[in-house]
C-alpha cells in the first residue's frame, strides 16, 4: 500500500513568495552568508533558525538573503 503526499497550496504558495521576497539564495554572496549574519542564531550550527522579523525560517550557514546584516563582534 503507497500513500501519495498531500501538499498544501496555501502554505507552498506563502513559502514560495516569502523566498522571493527575500531574494533567498543557495549560496553566499560576497563572503556573506547566513551563518556569518546578525540573525542567524546559532553560528556554530549548519542548520539553524533566522530571527529576522520578516523572515524566521530555519536556514542554512551557506545561504544567503537581503536581510543579512553584520554580526557584532
Amino acid at each position: 500500500m503507497s500513500f501519495e503526499p498531500t501538499v498544501d497550496e496555501a502554505k507552498f504558495n506563502a513559502s514560495s513568495k516569502l523566498i522571493r521576497a527575500t531574494a533567498l539564495r543557495g549560496t553566499p554572496l560576497e563572503g556573506d552568508s547566513c551563518g556569518n549574519c546578525l540573525y542567524y542564531l546559532q553560528p556554530d550550527d549548519p542548520l539553524a533558525f533566522c530571527w529576522h522579523e520578516k523572515f524566521q525560517c530555519l536556514v542554512s550557514t551557506n545561504w544567503w538573503c537581503q536581510f543579512w546584516a553584520m554580526r557584532e563582534e
